[in-house]
């Protein structure tokens, strides 16, 4: 299976002139561009690939691979990700973390991220592979977003195969060998685990409390009012006989989280009784252009 919201990232692997954007921006709710590896090596493509998917109103974040010496050479990496980045106002800031380039990475990762944040970066978020999660032993509670992969089988699909350095995660990259119309090649899939899209691709999402680790349905709530006549307010997130009420033009409801489900985005409702009511709020990708 191929969770939703479906989300891919990508890099200079991954040549323009292969991919046909129309074609994969209706597939994806959301990108992350890799935009450099250490300071000195720029991708090729990061560019063309944030206007194109941009221009097809895809959400975009961005990630530099992490290779600084020191903590000087963290926060000159951090300065040089911002200026190359900035002009196209990312999402979110990933630091991508696959190799020990310095002694302390603890260290030098928080210099980078801190460096990040003062430049002006809202939401700074961390990958680090599975495997190196104990060992470099990085702050992940500062970041405002974890990311982890692990594969499995690595088939294309999900099937189960889950970290297991640490249950504080928010993403899953959990295959490198995808595959979606728009690019005859291997893709990065990745599924959200904890928030939602909202908080990881609109800029103005609020960054929960880290303090009280409050996450997206503690933050806030949003009252809809709907538009349509016999709006159906359901018990779960997909269509069939699971009606609690319908609801007539212009009733207001208030939710506090959004969810994917049978195409679509539910707004879920808190109810009176400890359970949740679903209504339907629109198709997954037109929610997110």
């Amino acid at each position: 299976m191929i969770p939703k919201p479906t989300i891919i990232d990508i890099s200079e692997w991954q040549v323009p002139q292969q991919i046909n954007y129309d074609q994969l921006a209706a597939k994806i709710d959301g990108v992350i561009v890799r935009v450099q590896y250490g300071s000195n090596y720029v991708d090729k493509h990061y560019q063309t690939h944030i206007k194109e998917f941009q221009k097809r109103n895809v959400p975009v974040a961005v990630y530099a691979w992490v290779r600084g010496t020191s903590k000087t050479d963290m926060q000159q990496e951090a300065k040089d990700f911002y200026q190359r980045a900035q002009k196209f106002q990312p999402s979110f800031w990933w630091l991508d973390v696959e190799e020990q380039s310095m002694q302390d990475m603890r260290g030098g990762c928080e210099a980078y991220r801190k460096k990040l944040k003062g430049l002006g970066a809202k939401k700074v978020g961390v990958y680090v592979a599975n495997h190196l999660y104990k060992s470099f032993n990085l702050a992940t509670e500062k970041f405002d977003g974890v990311w982890l992969p692990t594969y499995g089988k690595n088939t294309g699909q999900y099937q189960g195969a889950n970290p297991t350095a640490t249950k504080q995660y928010d993403i899953h990259q959990y295959t490198s060998k995808g595959r979606l119309n728009g690019y005859n090649g291997d893709l990065d899939l990745n599924q959200i685990v904890r928030r939602d899209l909202f908080y990881f691709f609109r800029q103005n999402h609020q960054v929960p409390d880290k303090e009280n680790h409050k996450d997206v349905e503690d933050i806030e709530m949003k009252t809809i009012t709907t538009t349509a006549t016999k709006v159906k307010l359901r018990s779960s997130p997909k269509t069939g006989n699971n009606v609690i009420a319908e609801l007539a033009k212009g009733t207001k409801i208030k939710i506090n989280n959004i969810v994917f489900g049978d195409g679509f985005v539910w707004g879920v409702q808190p109810r009176s009784n400890g359970k949740k009511g679903y209504i339907d709020i629109g198709k997954s990708v037109a929610w997110v252009k």
